[in-house]
């Protein structure tokens, strides 16, 4: 299964005159913790869906860090690892995509919270 989906949103996010925001990127992948220099925190080693909201035109793709979360996205810790392993990236992948809709539904009408709940409820 592929570990990333491109998701049209129900509201396209106008973040300037010249950036809209078409589309949700799902991305499925593993990332060393550690310290994170911007804010200071810890993060732990693991499995991590990146929920991002991008343009996305004729494979082109475009972000805009605007510090807004709602127009940045934000990632959610499925599984610590200590190290990567492709076979459980692919095994998360395979249980989030099926749900690549519904969070693009949810993201739309800014209901952060039920994503997390929602995510948290996929058994891996």
């Amino acid at each position: 299964m592929e570990n990333k989906t491109f998701i049209d949103l129900k509201k396209p996010i106008i973040t300037d005159a010249r950036s809209t925001l078409n589309k949700l990127r799902i991305r499925v992948d593993y990332q060393k913790g550690g310290i994170n220099y911007f804010s200071g925190d810890i993060c732990k080693s693991g499995v991590y869906v990146y929920i991002t909201p991008c343009s996305y035109n004729n494979g082109i793709i475009g972000q805009t860090i605007t510090g807004k979360t709602h127009q940045d996205g934000y990632k959610i810790l499925l599984k610590e690892l200590n190290r990567k392993s492709q076979k459980q990236i692919d095994l998360a992948a395979g249980k989030i995509m099926p749900y690549a809709q519904q969070i693009s539904d949810l993201y739309s009408d800014a209901k952060h919270r039920e994503i997390y709940e929602l995510i948290k409820s996929i058994p891996l």
